[in-house]
């Protein structure tokens, strides 16, 4: 069942890469910034720097040091920057694009979510934030079946009786959500 579980996550990581060169078509010299990165040791080698063929034009980073070393570490190339998502130390529309995959479901609240949107917007001329959708039968953290409709304790609760670690965040959206936090995406 695991490598079923990590086959479906490698294909979904894949598409959502040709999806975000189809959609974004960045050109080689164009700044893009990913927010809430880690490297493959604490994380996935399948990521946007993984397949990018100019991981040199990429700055990206979150809010925890070893994360950051870690992505550092896996992807030489990149600049790596310890930094708040929701608070972000970067000029006004100094990225051509702003990537971020699976981070803004694990934000603390309604106000977090809606700070990292406006920082999203604020420090990139375009984004692309994915996220995984309410509303799809399988919560993809903990492989459960519509573990995402129990109130968030009741979720932590079933996933530790199960074995599975659990997240102190995480809130799935729906397309409206990202509709509301986006509105000219």
């Amino acid at each position: 069942m695991i490598r079923l579980f990590r086959e479906l996550h490698r294909r979904s990581r894949v598409k959502k890469y040709r999806m975000f060169m189809d959609l974004m078509r960045p050109m080689p010299g164009d700044r893009i910034l990913n927010v809430g990165t880690t490297g493959s040791r604490m994380g996935f080698w399948e990521q946007l720097e993984h397949w990018y063929p100019h991981p040199d034009r990429i700055t990206g980073g979150g809010l925890h040091y070893d994360a950051v070393l870690d992505y550092q570490e896996s992807f030489p190339a990149i600049t790596a920057v310890v930094f708040d998502g929701c608070c972000m130390p970067f000029p006004d529309k100094s990225f051509d694009i702003v990537y971020s995959n699976a981070v803004i479901e694990h934000l603390p609240g309604p106000d977090a979510v809606a700070r990292f949107a406006s920082e999203v917007q604020r420090v990139g001329k375009g984004w692309f934030i994915s996220t995984p959708n309410y509303w799809y039968p399988i919560e993809p953290h903990y492989h459960l079946p519509y573990l995402q409709l129990l109130p968030q304790r009741w979720q932590h609760r079933v996933a530790a009786n199960l074995g599975k670690p659990t997240y102190e965040y995480l809130q799935l959206l729906e397309r409206r959500d990202m509709t509301r936090l986006f509105p000219t995406s």
